[in-house]
């Protein structure tokens, strides 16, 4: 899928804001599409290593209700990689961390919003629910004891005139 051009500039503004942080971040991981659209990252972040994933691919992680219209046979296979992208980068703390890490997830809503619900324990049917401005940060933090907190789709660092979000249609696929 080929980000628009005011995707694009939402992402300017979104590792802009990333770098302004000035921050530790540990890596980048993107699912490459995304990342090569983008280009600014290693402008504004030029010492972050970067790492293709393709488990973060766009696509429709578990049937969402209220249900839409979709191929079935992409639940089984895009939800289990999906799946196995959220135990492998969203993880608690370890009890001997000082300080706290950073990672930089670079993927599609859908992706971000099947993590939010998997993270907080809520019914992972509820991702289409949820909703986020292009090139938002979505913060998950993970505590050593298990407890999760959550900073969802924040944008506020760009001006409203820019922001933009996926319209959803009833049927997909």
């Amino acid at each position: 899928m080929e980000t628009s051009s005011w995707s694009r500039v939402a992402q300017l503004y979104t590792v802009q804001r990333l770098a302004a942080l000035a921050l530790k971040y540990d890596v980048m991981v993107h699912s490459m599409t995304r990342v090569t659209e983008t280009g600014n990252i290693s402008k504004y972040l030029p010492e972050l290593d970067k790492v293709s994933c393709d488990l973060l691919r766009e696509n429709v992680p578990i049937e969402p209700v209220p249900p839409i219209t979709w191929k079935p046979d992409c639940y089984h296979e895009d939800g289990a990689r999906i799946e196995v992208a959220f135990r492998l980068y969203i993880h608690r703390a370890d009890n001997k961390q000082t300080e706290d890490r950073c990672k930089i997830i670079v993927c599609h809503t859908n992706v971000i919003r099947y993590f939010v619900c998997t993270a907080l324990q809520f019914p992972t049917e509820g991702w289409l629910r949820l909703g986020l401005n292009n090139g938002s940060i979505t913060w998950i933090t993970i505590r050593p004891s298990g407890r999760v907190g959550l900073r969802m789709g924040d944008s506020g660092f760009m001006p409203p005139e820019k922001l933009t979000r996926t319209r959803h249609s009833t049927t997909i696929g």
